[in-house]
């Protein structure tokens, strides 16, 4: 993923985040490392894609709401899907990449 072009195109500004999960304390059904890449286009979508071994690719549209990111639709393997379809680790991971991306840990 990380080496691709940003998903809307050569004019979105991108930043990736390398996340330890076992560091994290997500434990449970989920891998040991993610990487997620957020990009930002000239429309201001903001999308996080996540990553990890062995596991499906997600793609989160979201916004960033007092701090907390808002995921506000999701996407796995490029399909449409509920949230309610979501792993608890990729709602976590997105948890993080809004608290890096708002300065924090």
């Amino acid at each position: 993923m990380a080496s691709t072009q940003p998903a809307h195109g050569s004019s979105a500004q991108t930043k990736e985040f390398d996340i330890d999960l076992v560091d994290k304390r997500i434990r449970g059904r989920s891998p040991d490392h993610a990487r997620a890449v957020v990009s930002v286009d000239a429309n201001s979508t903001l999308r996080v894609e996540i990553e990890a071994a062995n596991q499906y690719d997600w793609q989160l549209d979201v916004r960033i709401v007092g701090g907390s990111i808002e995921i506000v639709r999701t996407f796995c393997e490029g399909d449409s899907v509920h949230d309610a379809d979501m792993p608890a680790w990729v709602e976590r991971v997105a948890t993080i990449v809004g608290e890096r991306l708002e300065g924090g840990r």
